[in-house]
């Protein structure tokens, strides 16, 4: 069953980037599936819960390293997404961000696979997350979220007051206050003020859903 929910996610995740199929060898969805794989069999349990590697190196076959010559970076973007969720519907945390890099082995045939994983310690660079696929970091200032094209990640919803609500850094992680919204700022479907956020938790502002991602 697990399986299944993780090989589904894969699936929506690479239908949405890689919207022609590639005929025949390596899939995306296998290298995926491969990294998810690693990920779970190396991942280390600490007094802070379950931690997993953040640094995945792939090593791909001449042949189909040519075969995603201009599509790699979005390949790479769409595998580290996957890490991410991942992590997220697992309660992983990392020690630093998500990084994949792709290499070729000579030695490997078409179809083969490698890939290894590390945890290679940064600094967090949290991000503001939106489900119509939108990303932001949150810096030192905090980023404002409305209708306003004036502030930083706007929505264009009527339900959305012009300032909406705001999102910053604390010292244990990121939080979201309300600005006194018409409609409110929600999480987990409750209404609030000001909360601090986990990666899993749901936003909800008019129409759009967010989550924050720390590493």
């Amino acid at each position: 069953m697990v399986l299944k929910s993780v090989e589904n996610r894969l699936e929506r995740i690479f239908e949405r980037t890689f919207s022609r199929p590639f005929k025949g060898g390596l899939q995306p969805i296998e290298i995926g599936a491969r990294i998810i794989r690693e990920i779970d069999l190396t991942r280390q349990l600490t007094t802070q819960g379950p931690i997993s590697p953040n640094d995945i190196h792939v090593w791909l076959s001449v042949a189909d390293a040519d075969r995603f010559e201009g599509f790699q970076k979005a390949l790479i973007s769409e595998l580290e997404e996957t890490v991410r969720q991942h992590a997220i519907n697992e309660g992983y945390n990392f020690v630093g961000p998500v990084s994949v890099a792709i290499y070729v082995d000579d030695d490997l045939r078409p179809g083969g696979l490698a890939v290894t994983t590390e945890f290679v310690g940064g600094e967090s660079q949290p991000r503001l997350i939106a489900d119509d696929g939108r990303a932001i970091s949150i810096g030192d200032r905090p980023v404002v979220i409305g209708r306003s094209p004036e502030v930083e990640f706007v929505i264009n919803d009527q339900n959305v007051s012009r300032r909406h609500a705001e999102v910053w850094r604390t010292g244990e992680g990121v939080a979201i206050r309300d600005l006194q919204s018409t409609n409110g700022t929600f999480v987990n479907g409750h209404r609030v003020s000001a909360v601090s956020l986990s990666p899993r938790d749901d936003v909800t502002i008019g129409p759009l859903h967010l989550r924050i991602e720390l590493a």
